[in-house]
C-alpha cells in the first residue's frame, strides 16, 4: 500500500472530530495480512494498512450480524471470528499493537478531489503521519485521551490550533 494523496475533514460546523482521508494505490486483502491476537483483540499491520476485530471466543459473536471472518495468524494459522466486533483504534492502542489511527480510506481518485464516499480504515501512526504530511495543510496529529479506559487517539490538530 502506497500513500497517494491525502485531505482532512475538519468538520469545522459540526460537534466531531476531524478524520484524515487518505488515498492510496491499493488496499491489502484480508488474506495478504497476518494477525496477532492480544487481550480480545486480533490485529494486523502491513504496510502502514491496519485491520483489527475484537472478538474474544464463543458467546462474543454478534457483531457484523453474525457474520464469519477467515484470517490467518502470524504462526500460519487458520482462525474463523464468527460475529466479531469492528473496536476503535483507542482500543488497539491500549495493546502492544499501536499506535494506530483511526481514517477515511479510498483507492479512487475521483473521491478524494470531489468528497464522496470513503471507506472507514486504519493506518499505524507511521503511515498516518506520512498521509498528513501530503495535505498541504499546517497541521500535525495529537494524541487526545478519550472515553472513561483513557483511550489513546491521534487526531489532526492545526498547529497552533484545536482539534
Amino acid at each position: 500500500m502506497r500513500i497517494l494523496d491525502a485531505t482532512i475533514n475538519w468538520r469545522e460546523h459540526v460537534a466531531n472530530d476531524p478524520r484524515l482521508q487518505v488515498l492510496v494505490d491499493e488496499i491489502p486483502s484480508r488474506d495478504e495480512l497476518r494477525y496477532e491476537h492480544e487481550d480480545g483483540i486480533w490485529c494486523a499491520i502491513a504496510d502502514g494498512y491496519v485491520s483489527y476485530f475484537a472478538w474474544s471466543s464463543d458467546g462474543n459473536d454478534g457483531g457484523f450480524s453474525g457474520q464469519s471472518f477467515d484470517i490467518t495468524t502470524v504462526d500460519g494459522d487458520a482462525i474463523t471470528l464468527r460475529g466479531p466486533w469492528s473496536a476503535r483504534a483507542g482500543v488497539v492502542n491500549q495493546r502492544s499493537f499501536g499506535p494506530v489511527v483511526d481514517v477515511q480510506i479510498t483507492t479512487d481518485q475521483e473521491t478524494i478531489e470531489r468528497g464522496g464516499t470513503f471507506s472507514s480504515g486504519s493506518l499505524s501512526l507511521c503511515a498516518a503521519k506520512q498521509a498528513v504530511d501530503r495535505t498541504g495543510e499546517d497541521c500535525h496529529l495529537e494524541r487526545h485521551l478519550r472515553f472513561s479506559g483513557d483511550e489513546p487517539y491521534w487526531l489532526p490538530v492545526r498547529n497552533g490550533g484545536t482539534p
